[in-house]
């Protein structure tokens, strides 16, 4: 697939019964077997998450139907998922929806298990699971972390859950679902991120399942996640965002078949 030197793919590449021409990453463990050494990207983009270091296959496909992660500790914090660079600016304007199924329990601190930055040296976004098994995500940028509100739903139970968060760098707002529905604050819709303060999240790093930092940051800030399905898009300045209630009712289709691309006709 071709992509201009910005990184979007060139408009309409792919006609509107293709996968949409704003991937990053689109994985689906239900398909993946023991040789497979890596959570492939099925959306043509070539975005492969890679093993860590410490994250042997049999490790990433101890669990059917799923890819897996082991805790992040020490001696051994390079045990996770980690997609080519997303680079997602939020200040510049672009958009970001992220759907995941999968599983993880929470534990008793505050862990993140998604993202790309969290601290100062390590910009990008990060989405925690808090100790109560609510995901809160936060954008990190070189003076303070900006966080977005926490979900009511218990989604770190160890159960079956689906996740997703859709952020729009052009208006500053966000929303959140819990198992495919409006979560919470976001019962109507998007509302606004911190204020609509500024926050550069542009970065270099890997984007992780199972902490928030690339290898070189060694982070044991990181939890045991297994992964069924994870759509992850990156729309252009330009692009509108679609509203609440078209992926609310995307988000659904998912949940019946992850291993299908989000089409281009879909927004």
């Amino acid at each position: 697939m071709i992509r201009s030197p910005s990184g979007y793919n060139k408009t309409k590449v792919l006609s509107d019964t293709g996968p949409h021409p704003r991937y990053h990453f689109h994985g689906y463990a239900g398909d993946q077997i023991a040789g497979d050494s890596k959570f492939f990207d099925r959306s043509g983009m070539g975005n492969h998450a890679i093993r860590g270091a410490n994250l042997s296959e049999a490790n990433m496909l101890a669990n059917a139907g799923y890819v897996s992660t082991i805790d992040p500790a020490g001696g051994a914090t390079d045990s996770v998922l980690r997609i080519p660079n997303l680079n997602f600016d939020y200040n510049g304007g672009e958009k970001l929806i992220i759907w995941w199924l999968g599983k993880l329990t929470a534990e008793g601190a505050n862990l993140e298990w998604m993202g790309d930055g969290n601290s100062a040296i390590y910009k990008g976004l990060a989405v925690r699971v808090n100790t109560t098994g609510t995901f809160q995500p936060f954008i990190r940028d070189a003076s303070a972390g900006h966080f977005g509100s926490a979900s009511v739903t218990n989604l770190g139970n160890g159960s079956l859950a689906s996740w997703a968060l859709a952020i729009d760098g052009t208006a500053k707002n966000y929303c959140m679902w819990a198992n495919d529905a409006l979560e919470g604050l976001w019962s109507s819709g998007f509302i606004s991120w911190n204020g609509g303060v500024p926050s550069d999240s542009r970065n270099s790093n890997t984007f992780n399942i199972g902490c928030a930092v690339p290898a070189a940051g060694a982070s044991t800030n990181g939890t045991p996640v297994q992964t069924r399905g994870l759509h992850i898009l990156r729309l252009s300045p330009s692009d509108a965002m679609p509203s609440a209630a078209t992926l609310t009712n995307l988000f659904k289709q998912l949940r019946i078949t992850p291993d299908r691309p989000i089409l281009g006709s879909a927004f």
